[in-house]
């Protein structure tokens, strides 16, 4: 059944790309996906107005005002954060045609290039997040991303979604749900009283692809507002990315003296919720790399828990007073490392 949805949704897209770019469809490749219920592929049209375009599949069908993607795609280009073109849409079929960002992202410019090449593309994803925080005001009700929040029940369910996936399923240990949850929420309420502002919610190295020295934004439908630390901290303590310390710090200073000034008192105070904003932002990723193994089967995930689980201690040792949330999750920390 799928395999046949499948198929119908490349033979719309190869329509859609027809009337687009004025020839014919040569080759429609699929693209490897990621954590995603979305299937992508890739369109060549040599000779048309663009050579090349990506398709995007949806699960089902959908409508523009009720898919998330359209209309976040159009609030980010308003603000000036660069996200793929879309060319056509087709709800009924569940296809987009987007502009194709091509194959390199944040991720491969730096592990082929390192900080040489990658610091100044770090430099523009920083200057995303100032975009999203700094746009000007626009009424909640007209922009979905501007709608929704991150609250301290959302949070603190995803670090349960950790404890059940992580913790339980993929380590096999038990847990004390009740004393978790306390420290949980505790940790949850306190970066919730850090500002908040426009998020991107995904804002790692996979999700930033790099095209002519550009950086582009990908995967950005569950935008929303949050704490204003929380893209930065998916950036600088990326799972799948060890930056070392002197780029994380770079980082970390260039985000302070371009946003950063303005929304804390001092730099001590800031550098304190970016470490309790990144502890759950972690320990969230840690559980949605388990759950990626235990429900759907997808075990390439694994490889990036350990380097998160120390990243969490890192975090623990510039957060002393986290002492009792430390203690609690000491012992899974200890075996994700193993």
């Amino acid at each position: 059944m799928k395999a046949n949805l499948t198929e119908q949704a490349h033979e719309r897209l190869k329509a859609l790309a027809r009337d687009c770019f004025g020839v014919g469809v040569s080759s429609l490749t699929p693209l490897a996906g990621d954590a995603s219920t979305r299937d992508y592929a890739r369109l060549i049209h040599a000779g048309g107005t663009r050579q090349s375009s990506v398709g995007m599949i949806t699960p089902e069908p959908f409508t523009k005002e009720t898919l998330p993607f359209i209309d976040v795609q159009a609030h980010l280009g308003e603000i000036g954060v660069r996200v793929p073109e879309i060319f056509a849409v087709d709800g009924e079929a569940g296809v987009i045609l987007l502009e194709d960002c091509g194959d390199e992202s944040l991720e491969d410019a730096w592990r082929r290039g390192g900080w040489e090449r990658a610091e100044p593309l770090y430099a523009a994803a920083l200057d995303m997040i100032a975009a999203m925080q700094e746009a000007p005001g626009t009424p909640a009700g007209e922009r979905i991303a501007l709608a929704r929040r991150f609250d301290p029940e959302f949070f603190t369910n995803e670090l349960h979604h950790t404890r059940k996936y992580a913790f339980e399923k993929l380590l096999g240990m038990a847990t004390d749900e009740h004393a978790l949850d306390a420290a949980f929420r505790e940790l949850c309420e306190e970066i919730c009283r850090i500002p908040f502002r426009l998020t991107h919610r995904d804002f790692h190295s996979r999700n930033l692809m790099v095209l002519d020295d550009v950086v582009i934004a990908i995967d950005f439908q569950d935008a929303r507002m949050g704490p204003a630390l929380y893209d930065l901290a998916s950036l600088v303590f990326d799972s799948y990315v060890d930056l070392g310390a002197e780029a994380r710090d770079y980082l970390i200073a260039r985000y302070w003296e371009t946003c950063g000034h303005r929304l804390f008192s001092d730099k001590e105070e800031y550098e304190r919720a970016l470490r309790g904003t990144a502890i759950q932002r972690n320990l969230k990723a840690i559980g949605t790399f388990a759950y990626q193994k235990e429900a759907r089967g997808a075990e390439r995930y694994l490889a990036s828990i350990p380097h998160t689980a120390r990243m969490v201690r890192e975090h623990f040792e510039k957060r002393r007073d986290l002492g009792p949330l430390r203690a609690s999750l000491e012992p899974f920390l200890d075996a994700l490392l193993k």
